[in-house]
């Protein structure tokens, strides 16, 4: 499994979570957002596919969503887990000096 597979499988679960919660809370547009990003994310074929949903995700603030403790501990992981992998892709693999 390479990396781009390890992170879908690892990432889907929580994001399938998160709009299944959301439609459990009746809030539709939530729902939406986070089914769409899990689409996006089961499309990842590179790392420039990867950075697109991880661009989509960095604006879930900007979404005006409530988030209940369920859905904001659910959405800080998702999101604690993206910034994760963005450093990890983004890190220096030079010696250091």
């Amino acid at each position: 499994m390479d990396a781009l597979d390890t992170i879908k499988s690892e990432l889907s679960p929580r994001l399938d979570a998160l709009a299944e919660h959301f439609k459990n809370i009746e809030d539709p547009r939530a729902a939406a957002f986070f089914t769409g990003i899990a689409v996006s994310l089961s499309a990842v074929e590179q790392e420039a596919d990867l950075l697109e949903v991880f661009f989509a995700l960095s604006t879930t603030a900007f979404q005006g969503f409530s988030f209940d403790p369920v859905a904001a501990t659910g959405v800080d992981e998702v999101l604690a887990y993206a910034e994760q992998v963005s450093q990890a892709f983004t890190a220096d693999t030079g010696s250091a000096h």
